[in-house]
């Protein structure tokens, strides 16, 4: 579920350049019942009494989504890298199944599936996944979007879906990358063109195979975040967009009678916005990033409404909404500065915006750079350092029971 900032063209913070760095695909099994997470364990510790006492006044009101934890902090476990330096954990299903990639001890990037039970899965070790392999996205069957080389030294990535049953099914007969993939076997992504400065957004299916989606005018787009329904977003650029400019966010909704795609400012009800980057989408809600008031906010866009919410910020730095669950909570970060992020959580039943690593024991020495999934769990993952060492983390925030 996830497109990004200022930093990036596309999904995350990625090794290299549109070469792609992005992301493969994990053993299709998300639904095996050894491979679903257990219930959250206990609390890490106490806190204080004042925090307490707001957690449970957040509770006793909430209505929806996640809550603060009963005890004060949140359970989070380590998700380990393969070996290298870098990890970056990019979703998660509702069966406690993640995805993402990091790099072996040789400095290659390989995909790699997750789970409590079984642990970390070198999906780049298994056949017909080339030299580099990443994961980006899982569905809820399971099934793990993602690209990776040929082995032949040049470099090119070309985009999949991959299950344990039916292997790694490409995609493009060219270079692309899939950022998304629903749970009907649809894909989305970005396609590269004749020109290697241009490059499209597409959905595939199947039954229909490959359909480019177009731009809003200027020579790219990349498709981000496909819903359940088949909804696609990302962000397109303008006729008059230059160079790097990631131009607007875009819907495509192949439910209406003529599907094109869209500015999603065009449907935006709330004044001072411009939508940039759209990230993730669900049936109820858009998240991406925008500016609002000139400054750099994660938004949350209601689909029934057209209202935009700011989602805010800490310290008045940049925020990116990445990822959201089906009740509205949001998951992303805030770009501190130019090296440092600082992973958010936001959600009505916890008082908006919070740093997630307010709700880790600071004992247990922890800081949580990004946040790029989140499930209807409340099982959040992303990446941060544990006692100094770059892991991805697996953190769960229990969820409103009224």
């Amino acid at each position: 579920m996830r497109s990004s900032p200022h930093r990036a063209t596309s999904r995350a913070y990625w090794p290299t350049t549109l070469s792609f760095a992005l992301v493969a695909t994990s053993i299709g099994c998300g639904a095996c019942v050894d491979d679903r997470a257990p219930p959250p364990g206990a609390a890490a510790g106490p806190s204080t009494a004042a925090a307490q006492a707001a957690n449970a006044e957040l509770r006793a009101r909430c209505t929806a989504g996640l809550v603060p934890p009963a005890e004060g902090f949140a359970t989070i476990s380590e998700i380990p890298s393969l070996g290298g330096r870098q990890i970056f954990v990019q979703d998660i299903n509702d069966d406690g199944v993640a995805v993402g990639s990091g790099q072996i001890a040789d400095g290659r990037y390989h995909a790699f599936r997750h789970t409590d039970v079984g642990g970390v899965q070198d999906l780049g070790a298994l056949p017909g996944f080339g030299t580099q392999s990443y994961a980006s996205a899982i569905g809820p069957d399971g099934a793990i979007a993602g690209h990776a080389d040929h082995s032949d030294g040049t470099g090119a990535l070309f985009g999949h879906r991959y299950t344990a049953s039916g292997g790694r099914t490409e995609i493009c007969p060219t270079g692309c990358s899939v950022w998304d993939l629903n749970g009907g076997g649809q894909v989305a992504g970005l396609l590269l063109g004749e020109n290697p400065t241009t490059w499209q957004a597409f959905v595939w299916s199947p039954a229909a195979g490959l359909h480019a989606l177009g731009t809003l005018g200027g020579a790219r787009s990349s498709a981000t975040g496909i819903s359940e329904a088949g909804v696609v977003v990302g962000n397109a650029q303008l006729a008059d967009s230059v160079g790097g400019d990631v131009g607007h966010a875009f819907i495509y909704d192949p439910r209406a009678a003529h599907p094109v795609l869209q500015d999603l400012n065009a449907r935006a009800r709330t004044p001072g916005w411009v939508l940039r980057g759209a990230n993730d989408v669900s049936d109820g809600f858009v998240v991406g990033y925008g500016i609002h008031n000139q400054q750099s906010r994660a938004f949350r866009f209601d689909l029934a409404t057209g209202e935009v919410h700011d989602l805010g910020t800490i310290g008045g730095s940049p925020s990116v909404g990445w990822a959201g669950d089906d009740d509205g909570d949001v998951v992303g970060w805030v770009a501190k500065d130019d090296h440092t992020n600082i992973a958010f959580v936001y959600g009505a039943g916890l008082g908006g915006l919070q740093a997630i690593v307010d709700y880790v024991d600071p004992a247990l020495g922890w800081e949580l750079q990004q946040a790029n999934g989140i499930n209807n769990h409340g099982a959040i993952v992303g990446m941060g350092t544990h006692r100094g060492i770059t892991v991805g983390f697996k953190l769960t925030l229990p969820r409103c029971n009224h």
